[in-house]
This record gives C-alpha cells, sequence and structure tokens, in this order.
C-alpha cells in the first residue's frame, strides 16, 4: 500500500502506468525503502482490480503449481500475489481469510515469494517477487490436500482475502462468484430456503438428531456445507446458524386427489368425503375432468366453512391429463384431516394422501416424476408457502424402497410443486461423499432434471454427476462455470421465477475473532 510520501498508484501497478516509477524513479527509491506494492494477478498475466473486481472459489481439483513464479496457468480461480518494492530481499508477507461474519476464516503465516521480471517499463532499481497461484476453497477437505496445502486458504462468499506485511494490511480484495462467465462477472447471490426435519411420528423423534435441537444443528451444519460449495457459483444460503430450522409432525390426511394418476375423466358417479364431521359431497358427470370435479369439490367444501386449495398437477408420462389436488384447511390455516367415503365414478379415481414414514415415503419413478407421489404432494403441500421464489427443504426419516438418499422438484415440470428438495437421514450421513444437498439444491437451481453424465462425458469429480461417491478433493464437489451461468439464467435475479437475489458485498466489518 502506498505511504503518505507519494506512492500514487495502487491497483494494476504492472500495466501501461507502471506506477509512475519509471517517470520518477530516482525520486522515489528513497522513498520507497520502507515500502512495498502488492497485487493480485490472475493465470493470463491480469492484475486484479481491488476496487471493481473480487476473487472467486476454486473449482478446479488440486494440481501442482507451475514451475515458475511468472508462468501462465489455466486455473480461472486461482490468484498470485506480486509484489515490487525496494529491496533486493523478499518481504515477509501473510495472507488470511475472513469470513462474511467478519471473522477470521483461515491464514497462511508466509507466503512464498519467488523473483520475477518485473518489466520494461519500471525502474531498475525495484525488485518484483510472486507467489505461487493461490487456491481460495470452500472446506477444509480442498484445504490440506499435500499437493496444494502450502498454497491453499479457506474462503467464503461475502468475505475477503487480506494480504499483510510489516505490521499492516496491504491490500484486500472480496470474494464472490466467478470473475468470468458466459453471463459476465457473478456477484454474490442469496437463496431463500425453508427447511423442515419432519419426526417419524407425530410427537416422536425426529428424522435426524436424537432431540429437535440435535436435528436443527444437524441440518444447520449440512446447509452450511451446501453454502459453501454453492459459493464456487457465488450462491450462498446465508448464515447457517440463523437460517429458522422447523422440526414438525407429519401432516395429516388433508389432501383429496382427483384424477390421480392417469388423469381420466369421469364417467358419472359420486364422491363422498367427510372432514370435520361434515360430509362433503360432489355429483360427477361423463365426461367431467379432474379439473373440474376438483373445483366442484372445493366449492362443496367452502360451502361447509373450510378453506380449500386448489392445485394442478403436471401430467405424468402415460396420463391422459393431470389430476388436481385439494387441500382441506380450517379458516385459520390449519390443516384438517379428510377421510374418503366413496367414490363410486368407474372411471375418475379419487383418493385421500396420506404421509407414514413405517415403510418409508413413497418417491416418484421416470413416469410420475413431473408430478411426484400422492405422498409426496401431500407431504409437500402441507407445507408450501405459497412463494414459488422460496426453496423448500424437507428432511424425512426414510424412502420407501431403499436407494434413494436426496429427490427434488423443479420449475420447468410445470406442476404445483416445484422448488423442493427432499433429502433423507441416509442423504445427510453421506455427508462430503456424494454432498446430496448441494447435488440437489443444483436441479433446482439449475432447473435441469438430469445429470451430465447421463448425457455426455462421466466426470466424477463433478458435484452433478449422478453416482459418484468420494470424499475427497477428487470427489463430486466441482461446478463448471457454465453452470455457474446457468444457475443466473434460470434462477438469478432476472430469471421468470427469481430464486436468486443480489445480495451486495458492503463493507466488511472484522470482527477479530
Amino acid at each position: 500500500m502506498a505511504s503518505s510520501r507519494g506512492l500514487g498508484l495502487r491497483a494494476a501497478f504492472f500495466g501501461i502506468a507502471a506506477w509512475a516509477f519509471a517517470a520518477q524513479a530516482d525520486a522515489l527509491v528513497g522513498a520507497v525503502d520502507d515500502d512495498v506494492q502488492v497485487v493480485f494477478r490472475d493465470g493470463a498475466g491480469k492484475d486484479i482490480d481491488v476496487a471493481r473486481e473480487h476473487a472467486s472459489l476454486e473449482r478446479t481439483p488440486p494440481e501442482r503449481a507451475p514451475a515458475t513464479a511468472d508462468a501462465h496457468y489455466d486455473d480461472p480461480d486461482a490468484l498470485r500475489v506480486v509484489v515490487a518494492a525496494a529491496t533486493a530481499t523478499a518481504p515477509a508477507l501473510s495472507l488470511e481469510s475472513i469470513a462474511a461474519s467478519g471473522t477470521k476464516l483461515d491464514r497462511l503465516p508466509e507466503i512464498a515469494l519467488e523473483p520475477v521480471p518485473c518489466g520494461a517499463q519500471m525502474s531498475s532499481k525495484l525488485h518484483c517477487f510472486a507467489s505461487a497461484p493461490l487456491r481460495f476453497v470452500v472446506d477444509e477437505i480442498d484445504r490440506a490436500h499435500p499437493v496444494v496445502e502450502s498454497r491453499s486458504v479457506r474462503a467464503e462468499v461475502g468475505g475477503a482475502i487480506v494480504v499483510s506485511g510489516r505490521g499492516r494490511k496491504l491490500t484486500t480484495l472480496r470474494v464472490a462468484g466467478p470473475r468470468q462467465s458466459p453471463v459476465g462477472p457473478i456477484p454474490r447471490l442469496r437463496a431463500t430456503l425453508r427447511p423442515f426435519v419432519l419426526r417419524n411420528v407425530p410427537g416422536g423423534g425426529p428424522a435426524i438428531g436424537s432431540t429437535d435441537a440435535g436435528a436443527i444443528a444437524a441440518l444447520r451444519t449440512e446447509l452450511a456445507l451446501a453454502s459453501a460449495v454453492w459459493g464456487q457459483c457465488g450462491v450462498t444460503f446465508g448464515p447457517a446458524q440463523t437460517l429458522d430450522v422447523r422440526v414438525i409432525d407429519p401432516p395429516p390426511s388433508h389432501l383429496v386427489a382427483f384424477g390421480d394418476d392417469m388423469g381420466l375423466p369421469a364417467g358419472g358417479g359420486e364422491v363422498r368425503v367427510r372432514a370435520l364431521g361434515r360430509n362433503l359431497v360432489v355429483q360427477t358427470r361423463p365426461r367431467d375432468s379432474a379439473d373440474r370435479v376438483a373445483r366442484q369439490f372445493a366449492e362443496a367444501a367452502t360451502r361447509a366453512g373450510l378453506v380449500a386449495v386448489v392445485s394442478p398437477n403436471a401430467r405424468i408420462g402415460p396420463g391422459a391429463m393431470g389430476s388436481v389436488d385439494v387441500s382441506l384447511r380450517r379458516k385459520g390455516g390449519q390443516l384438517v384431516a379428510a377421510e374418503l367415503i366413496a367414490a363410486t365414478d368407474p372411471t375418475l379415481s379419487v383418493r385421500v394422501g396420506a404421509v407414514d414414514f413405517s415403510d418409508g415415503l413413497q418417491h416418484f419413478g421416470d413416469m410420475d416424476s413431473m408430478a411426484g407421489t400422492l405422498e409426496e404432494r401431500t407431504l409437500i403441500k402441507a407445507l408450501d408457502d405459497g412463494d414459488p421464489t422460496t426453496i423448500e427443504l424437507i428432511v424425512i426419516p426414510q424412502f420407501a424402497g431403499g436407494g434413494r438418499i436426496g429427490e427434488s422438484f423443479i420449475q420447468s415440470d410445470l406442476s404445483s410443486v416445484r422448488n423442493v428438495v427432499l433429502l433423507d437421514r441416509a442423504g445427510i450421513r453421506a455427508r462430503r461423499s456424494s454432498l446430496t444437498l448441494a447435488h440437489e439444491m443444483g436441479h433446482v437451481l439449475m432447473n435441469i432434471p438430469g445429470h451430465p453424465d447421463d448425457y455426455g462425458i462421466d466426470t466424477p469429480t463433478l458435484l452433478m454427476d449422478s453416482d459418484a461417491s468420494d470424499a475427497s478433493p477428487f470427489g463430486p464437489r466441482r461446478l463448471t462455470v457454465d453452470e455457474c451461468a446457468r444457475v443466473v439464467r434460470e434462477s438469478g435475479p432476472k430469471a421468470k421465477i427469481p430464486l436468486l437475489t443480489e445480495w451486495p458485498l458492503g463493507p466488511l466489518k472484522e470482527t477479530g475473532k
């Protein structure tokens, strides 16, 4: 950093201006013998303007550093620290990572510097030094790999990288999304989550953790890990310890489904449902659609003093039309249990949904993934807040049948169930080996049902790989810049349904802890 004795330029000092050192070399040599100038430089040799640009989190697996300190490299996120000084001895510098909260996150006590050419435009009386490319990583797994341990430091979106020396800060660079992408530099973006942990039975133990407090702590830990991983794209879920995690009972049988699953029209008959001691009766006519019958039923519920929430579902693969659900509630919003007394229509199916974790949650298959099963819809629609820009995260004890630990419902399925992640206790236990929560969030944020290895090259290091399981830095944890760009297009502030809002960095208040 320039002292008060007249070193004017600070960031891009190896550019054309060359700090004004070349023009005033003799006058400055005596003035800078107690000072150094520091910049961050990318692999292409471009200096980073700390006032306008930011650092980004590492999106590539560990690899050996370039052979020389001035060689170009392909890592788009790693940055060198480059120093110019008046002495021939490299100054002692340290690097510190500050969390978004202002607390100290990580530190490199000494940055290894090697001599490099200063460039023809700079005074011959100056000496230049550069570090190996420094990696800003999301967790200790990446941080501790022996190939990169000496040049890696944990960082997080919203935080900062600080270079210090001689008892003072020399330069500070904030951390956000990729500096370059098909949609331009990506700033810090925030998703709004509504996390829930279900109990096994009403009044019973939670799906994870032995107590409610344990369940909340476990899910917050998992959210912090997923948020760190998504920092590769500049996305954060906010401070995990302040997220409002709720532990709740399974919902009652509040959902009456018309046309589930095939969506066939009515043939004529009667539907009789009992709720709060009242009979709700609808006469069906030949060729009535599921939607028409569902709305007639909702009118009958309204006349009985109930609140009926009607929600259509996407047509499943073999279906004729989509089914339609009606959720029954009191006027205060409390769910009301329903009982199917009679359904005499020969073609229009009518079912009441129930959530029973004793045999696991019945999950969707390839043919009904766009709508979900009746049991899934009964659970999810009990928690829906009506806001399409929030993401519901629901932790359950287990899925039925085994072999599945997470699911997601996305916007493009055009159903009333969207932007939802379901995770079971096995998905939580998998932790870093598969990063299940972060993976399922990827389907929602990218609005994409498949996986890159379903139709392309199998790359086990990618977060969205369908079958990789590896807790090392070479496991499924990386996001590509194209995937980050898709997140911005599909869920960013300008998207049709903006799941992400820009969260300006603002001043960073360091706590000193």
